[in-house]
C-alpha cells in the first residue's frame, strides 16, 4: 500500500498479543497502515525488508529486548533515520536514558491513553517528514550553488577568452601603424636603393649621393623608430596578457597597467564611438593582483558599453587613478543614461541584469564586486543621479593587498 494514500506506515513491536491488538486497530482506524512484530527479530526483518516511517518498540520483550532492536536499527544506515518510540510500563529514569541513548526520541508508557499515542505518533511523523522534506531540498540547494559554481567558473573562462579575444584586436590594430610604416620606409629605401646601384656605373654627382645618403638615413631612422614602437607595444601588450589570465600577485605601476588595458580596449570603443580619457597619477605602485584588475576594467567598460550608451551615439568615459594614504583610488565614470534609483541597489547582484541576452548575464557587475572586497581587499561604492549625469564607479584598493582567504578589508 502506497504511503501517500494512508497518515503514514507504521512498524508495532509488542510481545503481549493484546497490546498488539489494541494499537494496531487504534492507529488504523486513525489512517496509518500498521505492520505488527511481536518480537525483536521479526521487528529487524520488517524494517530491513521496508523500511515504516515510524516505529512503537516495546523496551522489554524475550530474546533481544528493545534497547537491542533499536541499536541495530540506528545502526542501519538505510533505518537511521526512522524514529523509534518506546513502549514501556516502566517509569524509571534510568530506563529512560539508556532509552534515548539507544536513539529512541519518545517514550510511551503504559496503560495505552488514545490521544497520547496518536498526538505523539503524529507529531514525530511529521517531524521525520519533515526533516526528510528538509534534508531534500538543502540536497537540491547543494546541487544548485555547485552548478551555479560550475556556471559561473565557466563565465570567467569565457570572460578571460573574452579579454584574450580583445587584447588579440588590440595588437592587431596598435601594432598595424608602426609596421605599416616601416614597410612603407623598407619599400622606398629598397627603390632608392635599386636606381643608386643602377646608376653607380655611369658615374653619380656628389648631390646624388648626399641625396641617396640623406634619403637612406630618413627611411633608417623612420624603421627604427616604429621597429620600436611595435616592439614597446608588444611588451606592453605581453604583460597584459599576463596579467589577464593569472591570478599572481606582484608589483606593478598602476598608470602602465591602465595605459596597457586601454590600448586593449581601443577596438571594442572605437567601434562604439566611445572615448576612454585617462588621468592616472604617476608613481602609484602596488604590490597586489593585476589580473584581478585587469578584468575589473574590462568588465566595468563592456559594462558601460552594453547599458550607458546607445548604439552609435558615441560618448566619454573617464577614468582617474590617484594615491590617498595606504590605498590606491579609481573613479570610473560615464556620461550616459545613468542606473534608476530602484536598480542601483541591486547592480552588484548575481544574475540581475535589465539586457537579458546581451553581456554577462548579470554576472559582470557582480564579478567586479567579488574581484573588489574578495580578491584585492577593498571598496567600491555606486554614484547615479544627484544633477550629475551617467554613473560614477569608486573603487578603493589597498596599495599592498591582503593574502588570498583573508578576510576583507573594511575600511
Amino acid at each position: 500500500m502506497n504511503q501517500a494514500a494512508t497518515e503514514g506506515e507504521i512498524l508495532v513491536v509488542e510481545d503481549t498479543p493484546a497490546s498488539l491488538k489494541l494499537l494496531s486497530e487504534l492507529l488504523g482506524n486513525a489512517g496509518y497502515l500498521v505492520r505488527q512484530a511481536p518480537d525483536g527479530e521479526l521487528a529487524l526483518w520488517s524494517a530491513h525488508a521496508r523500511p515504516p516511517e515510524l516505529i512503537l518498540l516495546d523496551i522489554r520483550m524475550p530474546g533481544i529486548d528493545g534497547y537491542e532492536v533499536c541499536r541495530r536499527l540506528k545502526a542501519d544506515p538505510q533505518l537511521h533515520d526512522t524514529p523509534v518510540i518506546f513502549l514501556s510500563a516502566q517509569y524509571d529514569t534510568d530506563d529512560k536514558v539508556r532509552g534515548f541513548q539507544a536513539g529512541a526520541v519518545d517514550f510511551i508508557a503504559k496503560p495505552y491513553q488514545s490521544e497520547e499515542v496518536l498526538a505523539r505518533t503524529r507529531a514525530h511523523i511529521r517531524l521525520a517528514r519533515t526533516k526528510a522534506a528538509l534534508e531534500s531540498s538543502n540536497a537540491e540547494l547543494s546541487r544548485t550553488l555547485d552548478e551555479l559554481k560550475s556556471a559561473r567558473q565557466e563565465i570567467l573562462r569565457s570572460e578571460r577568452l573574452a579579454a584574450l579575444g580583445a587584447l588579440v584586436a588590440g595588437i592587431a590594430h596598435e601594432l598595424n601603424t608602426p609596421i605599416g610604416n616601416t614597410m612603407l620606409a623598407a619599400s622606398a629605401l629598397d627603390d632608392l636603393a635599386h636606381d643608386f646601384f643602377a646608376n653607380i656605373d655611369q658615374g653619380l654627382r656628389r648631390s646624388e649621393l648626399e641625396r641617396f645618403g640623406a634619403d637612406t638615413c630618413r627611411a633608417t631612422s623612420l624603421m627604427l623608430r616604429s621597429l620600436h614602437r611595435a616592439a614597446d607595444l608588444i611588451e606592453c601588450f605581453k604583460q597584459v596578457a599576463v596579467d589577464q589570465t593569472s591570478s599572481q600577485r606582484r608589483a606593478f605601476d598602476l598608470a602602465t597597467l591602465v595605459d596597457g588595458m586601454a590600448k586593449t580596449l581601443g577596438p571594442s570603443l572605437r567601434e562604439a564611438g566611445v572615448t576612454l580619457r585617462i588621468d592616472a597619477a604617476d608613481g602609484v605602485t602596488m604590490d597586489s593582483y593585476p589580473g584581478a584588475l585587469c578584468q575589473i576594467i574590462a568588465q566595468l567598460t563592456r559594462n558601460t558599453l552594453v547599458h550607458a550608451y546607445a548604439p552609435g551615439a558615441g560618448g566619454v568615459i573617464t577614468l582617474k587613478t590617484w594615491v590617498e594614504g595606504a590605498a590606491a583610488r579609481l573613479e570610473f565614470a560615464d556620461q550616459g543614461v545613468g542606473i534608476p534609483p530602484d536598480q542601483l541597489a541591486r547592480i552588484f547582484e548575481p544574475f540581475y541584469t535589465t539586457r537579458m541576452g546581451e553581456g554577462t548575464g548579470g554576472l559582470g557587475l557582480h564579478v567586479v564586486h567579488n574581484l573588489i572586497v574578495n580578491v584585492l581587499g577593498g571598496t567600491i561604492e555606486t554614484y547615479s543621479g544627484g544633477g550629475r549625469p551617467g554613473v560614477r564607479f569608486d573603487i578603493r584598493l589597498p596599495l599592498s593587498a591582503p593574502a588570498l582567504g583573508a578576510a576583507p578589508n573594511m575600511w
